[in-house]
């Protein structure tokens, strides 16, 4: 659901007045500081659960399912260089044909509110307890536990929906130019113009393909892309599953030729401590260029088209990787991503996915096709 693509992370932008700190900024300190005091909440209630669960009798207890420590709330906002995201093999659920998501401070604020009251009234329940005979009780502290469970799915879906603002926010800001145009294009669509299908191809754009992604056509029938990536990354078990997703994934056959994609890894030594919180582009920037980088130390994933793929922590689909590695060949997203100016709210940014068929326009379930090594063999053999 949650869709990344090739924009540069700012750490601020600054309007108005000298010294005043723009309304988006403004209001996802307020969102992000209400989250941290559910998630405390949350938290002591984890706890108490815990506790009471553990002083039941042993027959009791036996039939519950059981809260581990590492069951707690995790803390909302875990970034830092060096944690490594999960590569998952299956994609998330299929999207319809044409989705769209809507995402805003003000929407994540009324997610808050929504789980605060489901929180009330699991206290409520939760202190009722004592009042209730043993069989009923044990059955009130099983439903309090799978209650809690839902929760905690909730707490890790918004603090999701949180980086996931705090990311396109400041991108919207940082390139009001694009996004405008990209909204006219979001506009349309909506609007069921005849004409959306070319509007988008010509915001798109052909690809902006690197000098170091090179074309092999030594082996008969095979067109090969090589591309080199340095990496500050040391888990070989992990970079060797990274390697293997995206290549496998950005295959094709067409008539007799078969493309291919291959990447040669190429190991530099770490630049910051473990959990440090970096500027991704900053960092980016001190790798040799002559090639692409991956490294991490995001906030959300994202690629910078022609430059790197940034990780961050969580579940990562294979999929999603591969499309955010379609940015470093110099694809730029084939969804499309507006916005709305809200004002002292911020803005509201607006997804419409798999208005086409292929991996750049729909990360979930799209392929990658003939035509994407086309285009990189014609930038590269036409240069």
């Amino acid at each position: 659901m949650f869709l990344v693509a090739s924009v540069v992370l700012v750490l601020g932008f600054w309007t108005g007045q000298s010294g005043d700190r723009p309304a988006y900024l403004r209001e996802g300190d307020r969102i992000e500081q209400a989250f941290r005091a559910y998630r405390d909440r949350l938290n002591t209630f984890f706890t108490s659960l815990r506790t009471v669960i553990n002083q039941q009798p042993s027959a009791a207890a036996a039939a519950l399912p059981r809260l581990q420590p590492q069951d707690a709330p995790p803390a909302p906002g875990r970034v830092g260089y060096g944690v490594l995201p999960r590569i998952v093999d299956a994609p998330p659920a299929a999207a319809p044909p044409v989705s769209v998501f809507s995402y805003s401070w003000p929407i994540t604020d009324g997610y808050i509110t929504g789980e605060n009251i489901k929180l009330d009234q699991a206290e409520a329940a939760f202190r009722a307890l004592s009042d209730l005979a043993d069989d009923e009780r044990t059955r009130q502290l099983g439903n309090l536990i799978l209650e809690y469970r839902k929760l905690l799915t909730n707490q890790r879906t918004i603090d999701q929906y949180i980086q996931y603002n705090q990311f396109w926010q400041r991108s919207i800001a940082d390139d009001r130019a694009r996004f405008d145009q990209l909204t006219k294009v979001y506009d349309l669509m909506k609007s069921d113009a005849p004409d959306v299908a070319q509007a988008i191809r010509e915001v798109l754009g052909k690809p902006d393909v690197p000098a170091f992604v090179k074309v092999d056509r030594t082996k008969p029938d095979y067109i090969i892309i090589r591309v080199p990536v340095y990496t500050d990354i040391e888990d070989e078990e992990f970079l060797a599953k990274a390697k293997n997703a995206i290549e496998e994934l950005w295959q094709a056959k067409e008539g007799d030729v078969t493309y291919r994609l291959e990447i040669e890894l190429r190991a530099v030594p770490p630049s910051a401590q473990q959990g440090d919180r970096i500027d991704v582009r900053a960092h980016a920037a001190k790798f040799p260029e002559d090639g692409a980088v991956l490294t991490t130390g995001a906030q959300t994933n994202h690629s910078l088209v022609g430059r790197y793929v940034a990780l961050a922590p969580g579940d990562l689909y294979a999929r999603t990787l591969a499309h955010e590695f379609g940015h470093v060949l110099g694809f730029r997203d084939g969804y499309i991503r507006g916005y709305r100016d809200l004002g002292e709210r911020g803005f509201e940014i607006l997804e419409l996915t798999s208005v086409f068929d292929d991996l750049m326009s729909a990360p979930r379930e799209g392929r990658v096709q003939p035509a994407h090594f086309r285009l990189i063999v014609e930038a590269q053999e036409g240069k």
